[in-house]
């Protein structure tokens, strides 16, 4: 099984390079849908819809953010937002074939803007030259340096505390993280074969950080033990574990199963447990606009598929 140190089974490659397929579809066909008025919940729904239509299911929830907003934005039960005419959007989106897992983002820019234009090139360029370089047993350190200096070539900063991350069934940060510049601190550490790593370059004209924005819409389990809990939030944590695994959730997908004060007052009691763990929305620091392209890698011992590229 992938993450244990052992080669991959035919059969979990099989299942791996369907939830690539199927999230690079989904991430073109949301990225299509990207135009001024759209809305954020209607791309959301048809990008999830279209994920459960191939067979697999959303590794966690769309992710559609904009401009400043670097990640972590999805619709919540009766929050919104609409694409402005001038913009840059991400749409990050994730499959799951029976916990094999893909995840993949790019950027949409809306309306003329040349230096909006530029930010979004600066992502794929960095994305790209880690496509160039990846290969069994790179150092991590090459890949941010590869990642910082493509976005710092076109007068950029990469976003220092977003990384990619290596994943393993059902788990999407399986414990090594994929920093965004040449961070020395990765010197000696290497991408060993059998490994399955999601790489996003994050670009902006701010500060190059992110903070945590006060409201959030995405939650998973952590299979923590929630003592003390009410009997209302052990009901939806059970049903959450049924439905979710240790995946990331929507609020909006509990509803209308559940109802909304409902869901409010039992997923603050499970997060104050640590049930659950919650994912502000992040935000660039400085309030500058901010650019992600992401590709996921299956990294073997004598080979490299990037599992979401639709050209596969």
């Amino acid at each position: 099984m992938l993450g244990s140190g052992k080669p991959m089974s035919e059969e979990e490659l099989k299942k791996t390079l369907t939830a690539g397929a199927i999230a690079a579809e989904a991430r073109d066909y949301g990225a299509s849908l990207v135009k001024p008025g759209a809305s954020a919940r209607e791309v959301c729904e048809e990008v999830e819809s279209l994920i459960i239509k191939r067979g697999a299911r959303p590794a966690f929830p769309c992710n559609f953010s904009i401009n400043e907003v670097a990640a972590h934005y999805t619709p919540g039960i009766s929050d919104d937002v609409r694409v402005p005419d001038k913009a840059i959007v991400k749409v990050d989106v994730g499959a799951s074939v029976d916990g094999y897992l893909a995840d993949t983002a790019v950027s949409v820019v809306v309306g003329d803007d040349e230096r909006l234009r530029a930010l979004a090139e600066s992502a794929k360029e960095a994305l790209d030259a880690v496509i160039a370089i990846m290969a069994p047993n790179v150092r991590i350190y090459d890949i941010g340096k590869a990642i910082e200096r493509a976005i710092a070539g076109r007068g950029f900063r990469p976003v220092k505390n977003l990384t990619g991350h290596t994943m393993s069934r059902y788990l999407l940060h399986a414990g090594e993280s994929i920093p965004n510049f040449a961070d020395r601190s990765t010197f000696y550490r290497r991408l060993r074969p059998p490994v399955l790593v999601a790489v996003e370059p994050f670009s902006t004209s701010g500060r190059g950080l992110v903070v945590d924005a006060p409201r959030a819409f995405i939650y998973s389990a952590t299979g923590r033990e929630p003592k003390g809990a009410s009997e209302a939030s052990r009901s939806l944590l059970d049903y959450i574990l049924k439905r979710f695994s240790t995946l990331p959730f929507a609020v909006r997908w509990l509803y209308p199963e559940w109802k909304e004060s409902e869901i409010s007052r039992a997923l603050d009691e499970l997060t104050r447990l640590k049930a659950l763990v919650r994912y502000p929305v992040l935000v660039e620091a400085s309030g500058a606009p901010v650019a992600q392209f992401e590709h996921t890698f299956f990294v073997d011992k004598d080979k490299v598929i990037v599992t979401t590229r639709a050209e596969r």
